[in-house]
């Protein structure tokens, strides 16, 4: 099986964690209808299994040695926003960060999550959530994405075989 990866460059840059100063408590999270929730395409309780077994346990992201952190919980409002985001790469067949409007993650996450960090891993060409997790593992920016300390909440989606997964915390 043929794997597609974004550049080097493109990883560096876009799976950057991202932070902001302050609150806006004019953002509040919608109530998500359960077609909504549902439709990630994935089986949600494993890959946040997956990700959590890796992030209890620790490990090398490249050369640098991430130590354990603590569980993620699921999020449904992250995960209809990967929802979108991975329809959209699946529409275009192009793995990237930035929306056709020309939102990144953040500007994405804003109207459903008042974060305060986030940050997003994307993949193309896996058909399991252990192949995308393994991958995302042994790509060190992805792994650091993965395994930060800054996140308590993660959605994801797939469509086709574009995978979008968003970390975040309030």
């Amino acid at each position: 099986m043929k794997f597609i990866f974004v550049p080097m460059m493109c990883i560096a840059l876009c799976c950057a964690i991202s932070c902001k100063k302050g609150t806006d408590s004019s953002v509040t999270s919608p109530i998500l209808s359960p077609e909504i929730t549902n439709a990630t395409n994935i089986n949600n309780d494993a890959l946040l299994k997956l990700v959590n077994d890796t992030r209890l346990a620790g490990c090398n992201c490249g050369t640098t040695a991430m130590p354990p952190v603590a569980a993620l919980t699921w999020n449904v409002n992250l995960a209809s926003v990967a929802i979108g985001h991975s329809k959209y790469m699946a529409s275009i067949k192009t793995l990237k960060h930035e929306s056709a409007d020309g939102k990144m993650v953040g500007d994405r996450v804003k109207p459903v999550y008042n974060w305060v960090a986030v940050g997003e891993n994307i993949a193309a060409g896996q058909t399991t959530e252990a192949q995308v997790v393994n991958d995302w593992i042994k790509s060190e920016s992805h792994c650091k994405v993965l395994m930060s300390a800054n996140y308590k909440e993660m959605g994801a989606a797939k469509t086709d075989t574009y995978w979008v997964q968003i970390f975040a915390a309030k």
